[in-house]
Parts: C-alpha cells; structure tokens; sequence
C-alpha cells in the first residue's frame, strides 16, 4: 500500500507515537494537487492530511469520488466539513486506515 501523509508539526511527538504503523505507513509527502492526481491515476492509495479547510477538499471530493475513492475525516465524518482528511482507494482499505487513526482522530 501506498500512502502519502502531511501532519505539518500538526501532531506532537506524543501524538505520533500512538500510531506507529500509519507513520512507517507513510512513504510520500503529500504535494497537495500532485498527491491528489497520483492516487487518480492509481500510483498512491492512501492519502492522509491534518487541518483541511473547505477551500482544500471541496473541489477534490467528486473528483476522489469519481476515481472510485473513499474520503471522510480521521472520525470517519463527511469530509465536506474539511477538517483531518483521509483518502483512499477502497472501503477496505479506508476502513483499515480509520482503526489505524482511531487513538489521534479526535486532535
């Protein structure tokens, strides 16, 4: 699986610790537009990003939806409320991510 994740210093050392698998997960930055257009194209399945505003997502969700993608945020809610924003290829994986993020959905 691939996955690209920013938490920007959004999550403290303390925070991160709590989810050691999504960060050794993590093995692309995010570059916003060009992650967005990877995952797609099917080169990234899993996109993570921290303190989203509307202006961020909005335009990407019919697009993600479109590809096949699932987006919501970290606590599993409509992304359209912007926020800590998960993307990824499929339900399962989606659902896989979600209980990954669970100990830091809530930051």
């Amino acid at each position: 699986m691939k996955v690209a994740g920013a938490f920007y210093g959004s999550l403290s050392n303390k925070q991160k610790a709590k989810i050691p698998r999504v960060t050794k997960l993590m093995q692309f930055p995010v570059t916003d537009a060009l992650s967005y257009s990877h995952f797609c194209e099917g080169k990234i399945d899993v996109i993570i990003q921290r303190k989203n505003k509307i202006w961020d997502i909005h335009p990407l969700i019919p697009i993600i939806e479109a590809a096949g993608g699932v987006v919501t945020t970290w606590d599993n809610r409509d992304a359209i409320n912007a926020g800590n924003i998960l993307v990824s290829a499929n339900q399962s994986i989606h659902n896989k991510m979600l209980k990954l993020l669970k100990p830091v959905s809530k930051y």
